[in-house]
């Protein structure tokens, strides 16, 4: 719900696993990804190995790939992957036909990530995944469409930097100012509000401290995770929420992939932190309720900010 226009950038998707969940055939039809151990579109590529160093990749263009295909190039020594956790990567996409690098976090692109799972990575990426432990370098192979429709057949190099961990905000108590409605959380950390709100809505966003962590601070060009709820100011009906789906949120922060109300006021949180978020209509979704749901409505978030993974310095 709180996306504003896809995550889709420039030739790609910055902040998801290339398509190895929805792969298309030559008939353009839908496939599972099967070839979990690599397989004949990995066979001919070179990654390399010093993982201080942007990757190179290797092969003789144009590569085809005829199944998605996913390997570990250099295992890590951390902590396993698991069903469900967040991981947050280092990566570079590469044009499969041509060779030609599409978007390199070494090269100033942002960090990317994803929550593992067979739904959001695919059988085949699933099954690397969950044998790969935080350090590792990973290859896959697949396809994505870029925002205008076209389809690329890539190579996607990537550096497991960590897995996101708590889920939930943790840090010293901040001092809320009591005119808004007062936020309780449940025993997972899934915030609710008190009550509706009362008297006229602010014309301006207002940001409110519930929480304030301990870890590094969120800046422009951030791959941001978190979790959030949504309520009307209207009338206090929750709208959207991260935590009931059960797979908290990422974005590039400044990029104009959120609502301003978001992009502008997610700044300088320390990672751990947790806010209130009321946001007039001109900063979240206009005042034209035809032409969106929320439109003409000031909405209040609560944001656990998670991890905020930066660019390359």
């Amino acid at each position: 719900m709180i996306r504003r226009r896809t995550l889709l950038t420039t030739a790609l998707a910055a902040t998801a696993a290339i398509g190895l969940a929805a792969c298309t055939d030559d008939s353009g039809s839908a496939s599972g990804a099967s070839d979990g151990g690599g397989g004949d579109a990995l066979a001919g590529v070179t990654v390399s190995e010093d993982l201080g160093a942007e990757p190179t990749v290797e092969f003789e263009a144009p590569l085809d790939i005829s199944a998605a295909a996913a390997e570990i190039v250099v295992p890590g020594d951390g902590d396993t992957i698991a069903d469900g956790d967040v991981v947050v990567w280092r990566h570079l996409y590469v044009d499969a036909s041509t060779g030609e690098t599409l978007q390199s976090w070494w090269q100033g692109a942002p960090a990317s990530g994803v929550q593992v799972s067979v739904d959001t990575v695919g059988q085949a990426a699933f099954d690397v995944f969950t044998t790969m432990a935080v350090g590792s370098r990973f290859v896959m192979a697949g396809w994505q469409q870029s925002s205008t429709g076209q389809s690329y057949a890539l190579l996607q190099v990537a550096d497991v930097d960590r897995i996101v961990s708590p889920l939930r905000a943790e840090g010293e108590a901040g001092d809320p100012s009591g005119d808004y409605p007062a936020v309780t959380l449940a025993e997972d950390g899934a915030p609710a509000l008190d009550g509706a709100p009362e008297g006229e809505a602010p014309t301006e966003t207002v940001r409110e401290q519930l929480i304030t962590g301990s870890g590094d601070s969120t800046r422009t060009g951030d791959y941001l995770t978190m979790h959030y709820t949504g309520w009307k100011w209207s009338d206090g009906s929750q709208f959207d929420s991260s935590w009931e789906r059960g797979a908290p949120f990422s974005f590039v922060q400044g990029e104009g992939q959120v609502i301003p109300g978001w992009d502008e006021n997610l700044l300088d949180l320390p990672v751990g932190s947790q806010v209130m978020l009321v946001i007039p209509p001109a900063e979240a979704y206009g005042e034209d309720p035809e032409a969106h749901e929320l439109g003409g409505e000031t909405l209040i978030f609560v944001v656990d900010v998670l991890d905020a993974a930066h660019r390359a310095d």
